[in-house]
């Protein structure tokens, strides 16, 4: 039998859309990661989770379709109006959300997160170009260019949604030291401080390679 303080509990669950728990999570994210984005990639960083995790995003291991990022780009750039506009952005995102996602299986992928992230810019600034020329675009045009510039600060914070998500959150701690001492992370540095871990900070890192 439900006691009263269960079935509010039920209830409040019951209410919650899956947008305003990824809203949560983004905002544990953010102040984690220190990232501070713009209200408005706040609110492209939870619409993006709300689409792509309900839509069965693919995998990362799923080279077959995402290994052809750099030649939807080519193809992307090749088009006009509404249609470049909308594969730019599609092509941002996912590359957006496939390296925050799946980074750590990146690391054993034909395609790197770097190749990702490369990609992912372009899209973005692509975008944002081709929206400037629209007088009524303007402040997406902002919103574009901020998610170029700070990829990789958003990928991190989607890194972190994924932790957060994942169920006990158990990750391979050799995989993500070796991680760190190919990227100098400061995310992946503040992960392996958490569990016990004390990495070599940047300028080690800078004076050994």
């Amino acid at each position: 039998m439900e006691t009263g303080s269960d079935a509010t509990e039920t209830a409040l669950i019951e209410r919650t859309t899956p947008r305003a728990v990824f809203a949560e999570l983004v905002a544990s994210a953010l102040w984690e990661t220190r990232v501070q984005p713009s209200p408005m990639a706040i609110a492209y960083l939870i619409e993006l989770l709300d689409s792509r995790v309900h839509t069965a995003a693919p995998a990362a291991d799923d080279a077959a379709d995402e290994g052809t990022l750099a030649e939807d780009l080519l193809a992307a750039r090749l088009q006009a109006g509404i249609t470049r506009i909308r594969r730019l952005r599609n092509l941002g995102d996912r590359a957006l959300f496939v390296a925050g996602f799946f980074g750590d299986s990146l690391s054993r992928s034909v395609v790197d997160i770097d190749y990702y992230g490369d990609v992912g810019r372009a899209a973005y600034a692509n975008l944002a170009e081709s929206l400037a020329r629209q007088v009524t675009e303007k402040t997406w045009t902002g919103l574009y260019l901020e998610l170029a510039q700070r990829f990789d600060q958003f990928v991190d914070v989607l890194a972190e949604v994924g932790d957060r998500t994942r169920s006990g959150g158990v990750e391979d701690l050799l995989r993500l030291y070796e991680r760190y001492l190919r990227t100098g992370s400061p995310r992946d540095r503040g992960r392996l401080l958490r569990r016990g871990q004390v990495p070599p900070d940047r300028r080690a890192l800078q004076f050994w390679q």
